[in-house]
């Protein structure tokens, strides 16, 4: 049996101002950054518009957002 593909998380980095691409196990990045369930790039920044917009940095988004973010990449550590 072939060796399965490593899976791949995608990530929008609101400290960048990009998405990232991570292996679950191994996220590279230790900024400001929201991981979506999506398996393609394509369906991660439609999720990612979705959820937050244009917004491509953290001061886009409204208050109320900005914490959200900043909590759940601060649960991360």
């Amino acid at each position: 049996m072939p060796d399965q593909p490593a899976a791949i998380m995608f990530a929008w980095c609101f400290s960048h101002g990009r998405l990232h691409r991570f292996h679950p196990e191994d996220p590279w990045c230790t900024a400001t950054w929201i991981a979506f369930t999506a398996t393609t790039e394509e369906d991660a920044l439609a999720a990612k518009h979705e959820a937050y917009g244009d917004a491509q940095f953290l001061h886009h988004l409204p208050a109320v957002q900005q914490l959200e973010v900043i909590e759940t990449a601060g649960a991360r550590q």
